[in-house]
């Protein structure tokens, strides 16, 4: 499948909902397009790029600079990663992004939709509640696994 298949998928995630089909268009240019199998990983090429999930689900690793690994989250369809902002809160350490079911995901400049959202209100707006979101359910995952 191709990036502009994708389009009107896209529109229905809470991160592009109510912005305007022309952005969209914007950002869908700007990014790539990926598949990966289940138990393949799936490569940080720039750890400032923004990730979204679009079909399928991912497990989130830590890797300690000791080398001990553990499970910190997992992403599934129309959720966002940002391993910018993980790693910068976790110096020396590195994050895998393990396919648990067959994916399709997008990478977008960080950078390119940093400026797109200062100029576009609503996109800062859903990029936050996409963040929101992913913290949310991660804590909970975490709450459960010490419970």
């Amino acid at each position: 499948m191709y990036k502009p298949d994708y389009l009107l998928y896209l529109k229905s995630l809470c991160l592009f909902q109510d912005i305007n089909h022309n952005l969209l268009k914007k950002i869908v240019d700007a990014s790539n397009l990926y598949f990966r199998e289940t138990n393949e990983n799936i490569p940080i090429h720039n750890e400032q790029n923004m990730i979204i999930i679009l079909t399928g689900k991912v497990n989130v690793h830590m890797i300690e600079s000791s080398g001990l690994q553990y499970k910190i989250g997992n992403l599934n369809s129309s959720d966002v990663c940002l391993p910018s902002i993980f790693l910068y809160t976790h110096v020396n350490n590195s994050i895998i992004l393990e396919v648990t079911q067959s994916s399709v995901y997008i990478e977008v400049p960080y950078l390119f939709i940093k400026s797109l959202s200062v100029k576009e209100p609503i996109l800062k707006r859903n990029i936050l509640r996409s963040l929101h979101k992913n913290l949310q359910s991660t804590y909970e995952e975490i709450f459960n696994m010490m419970s």
